[in-house]
């Protein structure tokens, strides 16, 4: 899970994961474990969104709006009202439910020792941060960004190539049907 870790940890010159300790009462050890035990969650949940062309299409359009990379550049501004909004947001696009981010939030608590809560607050400042980086690698923006470590970027990067999300304007949101999962 090096790739979004690292990318992470490089926000702010460094400074993003002392700020994550102070916003939710952390040491800056746990805040690292707990953006580590938190990150594989993320990384399936983007995984997800690149998997069909609608999914893609979506998610770059969201991407390529720019809006989020001001979370990343500043992580104070992700614990804001309005940060924590949109990352909810991100949240029940890459992880669909509210039980899911518990369940994410329940799985890093036993693995980290954090408390659960805690967790579940971490989430949408992440899910923010996660995106304004993403945006900022996509672009170029990022310093020592390293596309060819993290399959997300590539793929990024080959879709603008392209032209985009397939060279297509993205239909209007509507509610899509999944099949079930087993």
């Amino acid at each position: 899970m090096s790739s979004l870790f690292e990318m992470l940890t490089s926000a702010q010159n460094g400074q993003a994961i002392n700020q994550m300790a102070r916003q939710f009462g952390l040491s800056q050890q746990q805040a690292q474990d707990a953006m580590e035990a938190l990150l594989p969650a993320f990384s399936q949940g983007l995984k997800r969104n690149a998997s069909t062309p609608n999914d893609l299409g979506s998610f770059l359009n969201a991407l390529a709006s720019g809006q989020h990379a001001k979370y990343f550049e500043d992580a104070t501004k992700a614990f804001s009202p309005a940060g924590m909004q949109e990352g909810n947001g991100i949240l029940g696009h890459l992880f669909g439910s509210k039980d899911l981010s518990r369940a994410v939030a329940a799985q890093a608590s036993q693995a980290t020792g954090i408390g659960q809560s805690i967790l579940q607050q971490m989430l949408p400042a992440l899910a923010s941060m996660i995106m304004g980086g993403l945006f900022k690698q996509s672009t170029g923006q990022m310093q020592g960004a390293a596309p060819s470590g993290n399959p997300l970027q590539q793929i990024i990067e080959q879709m603008m190539k392209q032209g985009g999300a397939f060279g297509q304007p993205a239909p209007a949101e509507t509610p899509r049907q999944r099949a079930p999962q087993p």
